[in-house]
């Protein structure tokens, strides 16, 4: 609304909307003067409340000799001013009541003018004023859009108790409370010094400005209450309370987990970090390249300590899958039973010990990414038919559970034995072999590639940051030996040379007593042989 003088102090005590006074201004009221045409002595200017008190000082500030009048109220503005109008007044200048009086007394009548430019100021103050309220209505039902989304019920008092606001979810979780309920349950004494609700008056006080969580039960299930103060103008208004069962705390916090890698859900390998460069190696590296633009499974077969995980690491990491989970377990590391729980996940109540929440298992959370099965070989035959129903469904079905989860998938297998010996012995199912080998990546012994030994000596100290240096001769030594443990058992020989010499230089001659066998080798010239009884 836009109105002035006596009319916006009524609108005001009666509406709520916003009202757009439009004030007096002194030029108004010279030019209603000098249209009545007679000397300033001659007119009264009659006002009410504002009108009244700017007519005086328009009085004071001009110093003509005009009269002011102000009626009590419109019903006595006629019996007023005839009481107290001067004699030879000839025109009044007012509102509707006014001319009504000024008719009755055959007085001219100039009603108080109104300036255009205060009139658009006032419009464009109203405009203004519609345009926020515009945007704090969208911004609302933005903000109730996303309250209304999220899981957790959320509530808003005053500081009197009064609710301002509540979600979807706050209604579902709390319909069988009444109001005062609802407030004896979220501000009982038991909160603590943050607020607390006198039981008589229900009334919230405010004691502190600093958030603050407690649990609260309601019915069975116990809840997460985090209460967020509103300040404005360094003054608590209102009091948020968002309320989050542990199940969802819980859920969110192993997703949280999962983003974060915290359990190592993520291939750190690369192809770069594959030391070598003898044309063994560099052929299975440009060969696995190639499988990793490949949506199949892969079996990396070799000895053990060849690098089978850096290799599917690797692998993913190069794949269009590299921003997605890299799920690897050891198949020989976990008994049968719990192998399986860990692969397939479990309801809860699957079985007696299981977590009482239930489990996602690693095809779930490695979904639209790889899964790693280190020592396949190893795995029972009951396991076996499983794995391979989500190898064929493409789907999962956790322990204790009717109901099957799609999941996107791929599977990099691994093992240090003959898988189709296993075959022949019944000990490995061959269809499932038909599944994990698709694409075969054979990995060479260190023996196949005694040049890279070197490499991987001066990668291994570099690493560690040994401040120890191998000559040559102590290099060209330990390049000969057979290392049935491959570059497992090379690191763990540097580790025992490293930590058992006593110098920073290390020649083959030092060598002696740290790697059994090296004398005799030295004096024979069979230094392969004896290298090789000797790891």
């Amino acid at each position: 609304f836009i109105s002035r003088g006596r009319n916006t102090s009524l609108l005001q005590k009666n509406i709520t909307i916003p009202i757009i006074d439009v004030p007096y201004l002194y030029e108004e009221i010279y030019h209603s003067v000098k249209a009545t045409g007679f000397p300033p002595g001659e007119v009264a200017l009659v006002g009410f409340d504002k009108a009244f008190q700017i007519m005086n000082r328009f009085k004071d500030i001009s110093g003509q000799d005009i009269q002011v009048i102000g009626p009590d109220s419109p019903a006595t503005t006629e019996n007023d001013i005839l009481r107290e109008l001067r004699p030879g007044t000839k025109a009044l200048i007012g509102g509707f009541s006014v001319k009504r009086a000024a008719r009755l007394h055959s007085l001219k009548n100039i009603p108080l003018m109104v300036d255009p430019c205060n009139v658009s100021l006032a419009i464009d103050s109203a405009l203004n004023i519609l345009t926020a309220m515009e945007h704090k209505d969208e911004y609302l039902s933005v903000i109730s859009a996303t309250v209304n989304r999220i899981s957790s019920a959320v509530l808003n008092y005053d500081t009197a108790g009064n609710l301002l606001f509540s979600n979807e979810k706050a209604g579902l979780l709390f319909q069988e409370f009444n109001t005062e309920q609802i407030k004896e349950l979220l501000f009982s004494d038991s909160a603590g010094d943050y607020i607390s609700l006198e039981r008589r008056r229900a009334n919230i006080e405010l004691k502190s400005v600093h958030s603050q969580e407690r649990i609260i039960r309601i019915g069975s299930k116990n809840y997460i209450a985090e209460y967020l103060p509103v300040v404005v103008n360094k003054k608590v208004k209102s009091i948020v309370i968002i309320i989050s069962s542990e199940n969802s705390i819980q859920s969110a916090e192993k997703q949280l987990r999962l983003n974060q890698n915290a359990r190592g859900y993520a291939a750190k390998k690369s192809f770069h970090n594959i030391i070598g460069g003898s044309p063994a190696i560099k052929n299975t590296i440009r060969l696995a390249e190639k499988y990793a633009r490949s949506q199949s499974a892969v079996l990396i077969t070799g000895e053990t300590g060849t690098g089978k995980e850096i290799f599917a690491q690797s692998i993913h990491n190069r794949s269009s899958r590299a921003q997605e989970p890299f799920v690897a377990i050891n198949c020989a590391a976990l008994p049968d039973s719990l192998l399986e729980s860990e692969l397939f996940g479990y309801v809860k109540g699957a079985f007696t010990g299981a977590n009482r929440e239930g489990k996602m298992g690693i095809f779930e959370l490695a979904h639209k990414g790889t899964v790693f099965l280190d020592e396949i070989g190893e795995m029972d035959l009951s396991v076996q038919a499983k794995l391979l129903r989500v190898l064929q469904e493409k789907e999962v079905c956790r322990l204790g559970d009717d109901r099957v989860i799609p999941v996107d998938i791929r599977i990099i297998s691994a093992t240090n034995k003959d898988l189709s010996e296993l075959v022949r012995e019944k000990a490995f199912r061959e269809d499932l072999l038909y599944r994990l080998n698709v694409l075969e990546l054979k990995l060479p012994p260190l023996r196949n590639r005694r040049g890279d030994i070197p490499l991987l000596i001066e990668a291994y100290l570099k690493k560690l940051n040994y401040p120890v240096h191998f000559r040559e001769d102590a290099v060209s030594l330990l390049s000969f030996g057979s290392y049935p443990g491959n570059i497992r058992q090379l690191f763990n020989l540097l580790e025992r040379i490293v930590t058992l010499a006593e110098t920073d230089v290390i020649s083959a001659g030092d060598l002696e007593g740290i790697v059994y066998g090296i004398t005799a080798a030295k004096g024979n010239g069979a230094g392969c042989d004896m290298m090789e009884t000797a790891m």
